[in-house]
């Protein structure tokens, strides 16, 4: 059914000649019937047949010129009312999609959720006939993370077509691109992933068909605001993805810390303990035979307990909370050296002047972790009077030196029994991407040199 006020300008529209005709009739004929009984001034038939006439003709275009105006003044009316209209539904449109995105996006567990539906929103707004979505991995390079509408050997070929990928860098404004060849594709419409103030993350290509061009136009800042808001959702997503990753490798980190203190323990103190029971059941048949051997044994036993009562005391100095937070890493990492140092009654020199101020806290945790290992080490294998610990960068990279004046051993063969933090620690630098150098000889000491790049592709401690 059709509004009244379309009813009214298609009703003037059509009595407008008509009314206008009538209405100068009528004007002539009463002008006739004026002239022929009142006006005494007409000389002749002709004039006062013309008169009405032209009278008449006046009346009919006075009546058409203003019923016209009014015509033409209604349809703008309705024209600007019909822009209005439209501008309030585009408006109404968008508000609705982003609020379903920000629903969508808020109810999205992971990344893949995210792109799995934002895959679907060119086709919604451009008429896309096939689309993909491409991010930038840490290093800046471009991969595919979504398709739509095509195969990996028609992609490839369409790409080729638009001249697609030529660089790596990622666009920052909407651009629409024409094939360089035929391709059955109109155009491609490139429209980049950044969010406000933020380097571009990525691409959308929304591949299109003939037709609806118009329409495309007036929908592409839309798919512009809708990209803006899609590229903060993948930039969240990244950003939980890092903190789960942070908890796992957390939780991964204690759990490794847990089992190096229980098998230290267990293959020191436990077994020496045992060992010590054992002892003690000879004593009790010596007591009557052999009283003076037990001076002897007593001398070894005070030994032995002073050495597990070390071990304990460095098992319980292992456990104690990390106070980067409160100290800063080259405040937290100094203290604990110095307390370790003067349990172990060494003499030891820390040289942290290097340290960059901006160590990314990932590799604050690690370097901890590598001295306090280490230092372990040394005191459990190196019998050193002396300790060295210097931090610094070599080669776009953090370099730990621990070196010690202690007992050493060859490297080049099996590590003496017990020295499994050597192999933690040949771990934890590999899943940053780094490397552990040992540099030892029987006699003259052990340096454990541990290179992390301050530029990784992990995140994961363990």
């Amino acid at each position: 059914m059709k509004s009244p006020p379309r009813n009214t300008i298609e009703l003037l529209v059509r009595l407008r000649w008509p009314f206008a005709a009538i209405v100068g009739l009528l004007f002539a004929l009463t002008r006739l019937v004026e002239g022929l009984f009142f006006d005494s001034a007409m000389e002749t038939a002709t004039g006062r047949a013309v008169d009405p006439i032209v009278w008449g003709v006046l009346a009919f275009a006075a009546i058409w010129i203003v019923l016209s105006w009014a015509i033409r003044q209604e349809q703008e009316r309705l024209s600007t009312e019909a822009r209005m209209l439209e501008a309030l539904r585009e408006s109404n449109e968008r508000l609705e999609l982003l609020y379903e995105i920000n629903q969508r996006v808020a109810s999205s567990a992971t990344l893949d959720e995210v792109l799995d539906y934002a895959i679907t929103l060119p086709a919604r707004l451009v008429d896309a006939v096939a689309a993909t979505i491409v991010l930038t991995d840490e290093q800046g390079q471009p991969y595919t993370a979504r398709v739509v509408g095509l195969d990996a050997t028609t992609l490839e070929r369409a790409r080729a077509a638009f001249g697609l990928w030529s660089t790596v860098k990622s666009p920052t404004d909407p651009v629409m691109l024409y094939p360089q060849h035929p391709c059955g594709w109109s155009a491609c419409l490139i429209v980049p992933l950044i969010e406000r103030g933020t380097q571009p993350i990525g691409w959308i290509e929304a591949f299109l068909k003939e037709g609806e061009s118009a329409r495309r136009e007036i929908r592409q800042p839309l798919l512009a605001t809708v990209a803006s808001e899609l590229a903060e959702a993948v930039i969240n997503s990244r950003r939980r993805d890092r903190v789960i990753a942070s908890v796992a490798a957390v939780e991964r980190a204690i759990s490794a810390e847990r089992t190096r203190i229980a098998r230290d323990l267990h293959d020191g103190v436990a077994q020496s303990l045992a060992f010590m029971r054992m002892r003690i059941d000879l004593w009790e048949d010596w007591l009557q035979q052999e009283p003076e051997r037990l001076r002897e044994e007593f001398v070894t036993f005070k030994a032995n307990l002073r050495r597990q009562i070390e071990e304990l005391r460095r098992a319980i100095f292992a456990l104690r909370p990390i106070e980067i937070g409160q100290l800063g890493f080259g405040g937290a990492l100094r203290r604990f050296i110095t307390e370790f140092a003067d349990q172990q009654d060494w003499d030891v020199e820390i040289d942290l002047t290097d340290v960059p101020p901006d160590l990314p806290p990932v590799l604050e945790l690690a370097a901890f972790r590598f001295v306090q290992e280490a230092l372990n080490n040394v005191a459990k294998h190196a019998q050193a009077q002396r300790v060295w610990v210097k931090l610094g960068v070599r080669d776009q990279g953090l370099i730990i030196h621990v070196r010690d004046d202690g007992v050493g051993f060859n490297p080049g063969v099996e590590p003496p029994s017990g020295h499994f933090g050597l192999r933690q620690m040949r771990e934890r630098a590999a899943a940053l991407d780094g490397q552990v150098t040992i540099i030892s000889r029987p006699g003259d000491g052990t340096e454990v040199r541990v290179w992390l790049p301050l530029i990784y592709s992990t995140v994961t401690v363990v």
